[in-house]
């Protein structure tokens, strides 16, 4: 988000925002690994998907179905269905925990989106609409990790 971006270099950090990359026709490992040569990372997880674990899914006779709600439909499955961040980024996220161990990952998460599983110790902050809302936060992470943060 630029927002964060933004925010970092306010405290005189150089950002590099993966997406802003070019491409080079790599594949998304590839482009992590010309990129990532970093000390910290963020990563934002952002409600833009939605899904269910097959232990939560209602099934009729073995058999499993999942429509959509709609609003028409009265068996809907909806109420099961949970927001969720892309899987690249939770890639990324996976990524960037093996490459700089977790004491160098933030993970930022907006609104009721579902922690990736198994990612346990991890930095989380919640935020619900503007990544400014934890700033507080992210300058006592950076801090913690032996940044040294202008403040303005």
């Amino acid at each position: 988000m630029k927002e964060l971006k933004t925010m970092l270099k306010e405290f005189g950090l150089n950002p590099i925002v993966l997406h802003e990359q070019p491409g080079g026709s790599r594949t998304i490992v590839e482009k992590l690994e010309k990129c990532s040569d970093v000390g910290y990372a963020f990563i934002i997880l952002t409600p833009d998907d939605i899904g269910i674990s097959t232990d939560e899914v209602p099934t009729k006779k073995g058999l499993m179905t999942i429509t959509i709600a709609t609003g028409k439909d009265q068996n809907k499955p909806s109420e099961f269905l949970k927001p969720r961040a892309r899987q690249n980024v939770v890639l990324e996220f996976g990524y960037f925990i093996g490459k700089l161990n977790r004491d160098k990952v933030c993970c930022l998460l907006k609104g009721d989106v579902e922690r990736p599983s198994d990612m346990h110790g991890i930095v989380y902050i919640y935020f619900k609409e503007s990544i400014n809302e934890v700033r507080d936060k992210i300058v006592k992470e950076l801090k913690a990790a032996g940044y040294k943060i202008k403040i303005q």
